[in-house]
Protein backbone atom coordinates (compact mmCIF):
# COMPACT_ATOMS: atom_id res chain seq x y z
CA UNK A 1 0.00 0.00 0.00
CA UNK A 2 1.21 3.49 -0.80
CA UNK A 3 1.30 6.00 1.75
CA UNK A 4 3.51 9.34 3.13
CA UNK A 5 4.51 10.03 6.59
CA UNK A 6 6.76 12.22 8.64
CA UNK A 7 10.02 11.30 7.90
CA UNK A 8 9.94 10.32 4.11
CA UNK A 9 11.33 11.77 1.55
CA UNK A 10 10.67 11.80 -2.40
CA UNK A 11 8.50 13.31 -5.57
CA UNK A 12 5.25 12.26 -4.31
CA UNK A 13 5.81 14.72 -0.50
CA UNK A 14 7.11 17.66 -2.95
CA UNK A 15 3.95 17.34 -4.75
CA UNK A 16 1.88 17.00 -1.96
CA UNK A 17 3.83 20.23 -0.37
CA UNK A 18 3.05 22.11 -3.52
CA UNK A 19 -0.80 21.11 -3.77
CA UNK A 20 -1.36 21.50 0.35
CA UNK A 21 0.48 24.88 -0.31
CA UNK A 22 -2.07 25.55 -3.48
CA UNK A 23 -5.34 24.81 -1.66
CA UNK A 24 -3.85 27.59 1.50
CA UNK A 25 -1.89 24.73 4.15
CA UNK A 26 0.93 25.69 5.04
CA UNK A 27 3.68 22.73 4.63
CA UNK A 28 6.98 24.42 4.71
CA UNK A 29 8.95 24.49 1.62
CA UNK A 30 8.50 22.30 -1.20
CA UNK A 31 11.30 20.01 -0.90
CA UNK A 32 10.68 16.58 -1.04
CA UNK A 33 10.85 16.23 2.90
CA UNK A 34 7.84 15.24 5.54
CA UNK A 35 8.73 16.65 8.60
CA UNK A 36 7.09 18.58 11.20
CA UNK A 37 5.30 21.12 9.25
CA UNK A 38 4.22 19.35 6.44
CA UNK A 39 2.89 16.58 9.10
CA UNK A 40 0.83 19.85 10.62
CA UNK A 41 -0.80 20.67 6.62
CA UNK A 42 -1.73 17.34 6.61
CA UNK A 43 -3.35 16.58 9.75
CA UNK A 44 -5.25 20.27 9.08
CA UNK A 45 -6.15 19.43 5.81
CA UNK A 46 -7.47 15.73 7.22
CA UNK A 47 -9.68 17.60 9.80
CA UNK A 48 -11.19 20.58 7.15
CA UNK A 49 -12.45 17.92 4.55
CA UNK A 50 -13.51 15.18 7.33
CA UNK A 51 -10.88 12.47 6.72
CA UNK A 52 -8.99 10.30 9.20
CA UNK A 53 -6.90 12.85 10.99
CA UNK A 54 -3.76 10.72 11.58
CA UNK A 55 -1.12 12.82 9.45
CA UNK A 56 -0.48 10.00 6.94
CA UNK A 57 -1.09 10.68 3.51
CA UNK A 58 -2.84 7.48 2.14
CA UNK A 59 -5.20 6.92 -0.59
CA UNK A 60 -8.25 8.35 0.94
CA UNK A 61 -6.23 11.81 1.38
CA UNK A 62 -4.01 11.57 -1.77
CA UNK A 63 -7.42 11.07 -3.66
CA UNK A 64 -9.00 14.35 -1.90
CA UNK A 65 -6.51 16.12 -2.81
CA UNK A 66 -5.52 15.38 -6.32
CA UNK A 67 -8.58 13.15 -7.74
CA UNK A 68 -6.62 10.29 -8.68
CA UNK A 69 -4.28 7.94 -7.49
CA UNK A 70 -0.81 8.35 -5.93
CA UNK A 71 2.23 7.42 -8.52
CA UNK A 72 3.87 4.56 -7.31
CA UNK A 73 7.77 4.35 -6.57
CA UNK A 74 9.20 1.73 -8.88
CA UNK A 75 11.30 -0.93 -7.18
CA UNK A 76 12.62 -2.24 -10.89
CA UNK A 77 12.40 -1.74 -14.49
CA UNK A 78 11.98 -3.68 -17.54
CA UNK A 79 12.69 -0.94 -20.17
CA UNK A 80 14.23 2.48 -20.43
CA UNK A 81 11.97 5.59 -19.44
CA UNK A 82 11.74 8.29 -21.71
CA UNK A 83 13.60 11.52 -20.77
CA UNK A 84 10.19 13.39 -19.97
CA UNK A 85 9.56 10.73 -17.31
CA UNK A 86 13.10 10.48 -15.53
CA UNK A 87 12.16 12.92 -12.52
CA UNK A 88 9.09 10.85 -11.88
CA UNK A 89 11.07 6.94 -11.91
CA UNK A 90 14.05 8.13 -10.78
CA UNK A 91 13.36 10.70 -8.20
CA UNK A 92 15.07 14.93 -8.05
CA UNK A 93 18.69 14.36 -7.65
CA UNK A 94 18.17 18.20 -6.57
CA UNK A 95 16.41 17.09 -3.38
CA UNK A 96 18.14 16.68 -0.17
CA UNK A 97 18.88 13.29 0.50
CA UNK A 98 18.20 11.90 -2.84
CA UNK A 99 21.25 10.52 -3.30
CA UNK A 100 21.11 8.73 -0.11
CA UNK A 101 18.14 6.87 -1.33
CA UNK A 102 18.57 6.27 -4.54
CA UNK A 103 22.58 5.79 -5.64
CA UNK A 104 24.24 2.22 -4.53
CA UNK A 105 27.07 0.63 -5.17
CA UNK A 106 26.48 -1.28 -8.94
CA UNK A 107 28.70 -4.42 -7.55
CA UNK A 108 30.82 -6.13 -10.38
CA UNK A 109 32.95 -8.19 -7.44
CA UNK A 110 32.23 -11.53 -9.46
CA UNK A 111 33.53 -9.97 -12.42
CA UNK A 112 36.51 -8.18 -10.92
CA UNK A 113 39.64 -10.77 -13.36
CA UNK A 114 38.26 -9.13 -16.30
CA UNK A 115 37.56 -5.50 -15.16
CA UNK A 116 40.52 -4.78 -13.09
CA UNK A 117 42.57 -3.40 -16.01
CA UNK A 118 39.85 -0.39 -16.83
CA UNK A 119 41.16 2.46 -15.44
CA UNK A 120 39.44 6.26 -14.55
CA UNK A 121 40.43 7.81 -18.09
CA UNK A 122 41.02 10.90 -16.55
CA UNK A 123 44.00 10.12 -14.20
CA UNK A 124 46.68 7.37 -14.90
CA UNK A 125 46.06 3.76 -15.75
CA UNK A 126 47.45 2.97 -12.22
CA UNK A 127 44.48 4.29 -10.99
CA UNK A 128 42.01 1.48 -11.51
CA UNK A 129 38.43 2.65 -12.07
CA UNK A 130 36.52 0.06 -10.10
CA UNK A 131 38.98 -1.00 -7.32
CA UNK A 132 37.96 0.27 -4.14
CA UNK A 133 39.17 -0.65 -0.78
CA UNK A 134 36.65 -3.24 0.11
CA UNK A 135 34.25 -3.62 -3.25
CA UNK A 136 34.50 -3.32 -6.55
CA UNK A 137 32.51 -1.75 -9.07
CA UNK A 138 30.80 1.92 -9.05
CA UNK A 139 28.03 3.90 -8.16
CA UNK A 140 24.99 4.59 -10.06
CA UNK A 141 20.66 4.68 -9.96
CA UNK A 142 19.49 1.37 -7.55
CA UNK A 143 16.91 0.87 -10.79
CA UNK A 144 19.71 0.38 -13.05
CA UNK A 145 22.02 -2.06 -11.11
CA UNK A 146 20.61 -4.99 -12.46
CA UNK A 147 21.40 -3.67 -16.31
CA UNK A 148 24.84 -2.29 -15.69
CA UNK A 149 25.48 -5.77 -14.14
CA UNK A 150 23.87 -7.70 -17.17
CA UNK A 151 25.91 -5.54 -20.07
CA UNK A 152 29.07 -5.93 -17.93
CA UNK A 153 28.91 -9.71 -17.68
CA UNK A 154 27.50 -10.16 -20.92
CA UNK A 155 30.96 -8.67 -21.96
CA UNK A 156 33.35 -10.98 -19.65
CA UNK A 157 30.66 -14.06 -21.24
CA UNK A 158 31.62 -12.78 -24.56
CA UNK A 159 35.48 -12.40 -23.70
CA UNK A 160 35.16 -8.66 -25.30
CA UNK A 161 35.48 -6.92 -22.05
CA UNK A 162 39.34 -6.15 -22.93
CA UNK A 163 38.27 -4.14 -25.53
CA UNK A 164 37.61 -1.12 -23.05
CA UNK A 165 40.41 1.07 -21.95
CA UNK A 166 38.93 3.74 -19.38
CA UNK A 167 36.16 4.04 -17.44
CA UNK A 168 34.76 8.19 -18.02
CA UNK A 169 32.34 8.48 -15.39
CA UNK A 170 28.41 7.71 -14.35
CA UNK A 171 26.94 9.79 -11.48
CA UNK A 172 27.39 13.37 -11.92
CA UNK A 173 25.02 16.51 -11.55
CA UNK A 174 25.16 18.68 -15.17
CA UNK A 175 23.64 19.88 -17.69
CA UNK A 176 23.63 17.96 -21.41
CA UNK A 177 26.52 19.52 -23.47
CA UNK A 178 25.29 22.69 -24.85
CA UNK A 179 21.69 22.08 -23.68
CA UNK A 180 19.51 23.69 -21.33
CA UNK A 181 18.34 19.91 -20.24
CA UNK A 182 19.45 18.10 -17.58
CA UNK A 183 21.98 15.00 -18.68
CA UNK A 184 20.89 11.31 -18.23
CA UNK A 185 24.16 11.35 -15.41
CA UNK A 186 22.85 13.54 -13.21
CA UNK A 187 20.50 10.46 -12.40
CA UNK A 188 23.10 8.26 -12.17
CA UNK A 189 21.96 6.44 -15.14
CA UNK A 190 24.46 7.17 -17.79
CA UNK A 191 27.79 6.07 -18.61
CA UNK A 192 30.87 6.97 -20.62
CA UNK A 193 33.30 4.84 -21.54
CA UNK A 194 36.66 4.97 -23.70
CA UNK A 195 36.35 8.66 -23.70
CA UNK A 196 39.61 9.56 -25.31
CA UNK A 197 38.97 7.74 -28.29
CA UNK A 198 34.79 8.71 -28.76
CA UNK A 199 34.59 12.50 -28.63
CA UNK A 200 31.17 13.98 -28.64
CA UNK A 201 30.42 14.85 -32.44
CA UNK A 202 33.48 12.59 -33.61
CA UNK A 203 31.97 10.74 -36.14
CA UNK A 204 35.26 8.62 -36.74
CA UNK A 205 34.87 7.00 -33.48
CA UNK A 206 36.55 3.92 -31.60
CA UNK A 207 33.96 2.07 -29.72
CA UNK A 208 34.13 -1.05 -29.94
CA UNK A 209 30.95 -2.63 -31.81
CA UNK A 210 30.71 -5.98 -29.42
CA UNK A 211 30.82 -3.49 -26.31
CA UNK A 212 28.02 -1.32 -27.65
CA UNK A 213 26.02 -4.54 -28.45
CA UNK A 214 26.19 -5.79 -24.70
CA UNK A 215 25.04 -2.33 -23.81
CA UNK A 216 22.71 -2.12 -25.47
CA UNK A 217 20.87 -5.41 -25.47
CA UNK A 218 20.92 -4.79 -21.64
CA UNK A 219 18.57 -2.17 -22.67
CA UNK A 220 20.91 1.18 -23.03
CA UNK A 221 20.53 3.65 -25.87
CA UNK A 222 24.12 4.10 -27.05
CA UNK A 223 25.01 7.32 -27.95
CA UNK A 224 26.91 6.33 -31.30
CA UNK A 225 23.27 6.31 -33.24
CA UNK A 226 22.74 9.77 -32.69
CA UNK A 227 22.70 12.08 -35.65
CA UNK A 228 26.11 13.72 -33.94
CA UNK A 229 27.77 11.12 -32.45
CA UNK A 230 28.31 10.30 -28.66
CA UNK A 231 30.17 7.25 -29.04
CA UNK A 232 31.37 7.10 -25.62
CA UNK A 233 28.05 7.64 -23.92
CA UNK A 234 25.21 4.52 -22.81
CA UNK A 235 22.07 5.50 -21.08
CA UNK A 236 18.76 3.88 -19.38
CA UNK A 237 16.62 6.28 -21.47
CA UNK A 238 15.21 6.16 -24.62
CA UNK A 239 15.40 10.12 -25.81
CA UNK A 240 18.29 11.95 -25.39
Amino acid sequence: MVFLKKGMQNNNVKRLQERLAHLGYDPGPADGIFGPKTEMAVLAYQEDHGLSVDGIVGGETWGSLFSYSMPELLSSLQHPPIYSQLTDIFGDFLLPGWQEQSLVRCDLSSMADALEHIYIGWLTPQDKAFDHRDWFGFICHKLVVPHFQKAFKMMVDRGVARKIKTWDGCFNVRYMRGASQWSTHSWGIAIDIDAQWNRFGQRDFAMAPEIAACFEEAGFIWGGRWNRPDAMHFQFCTLR
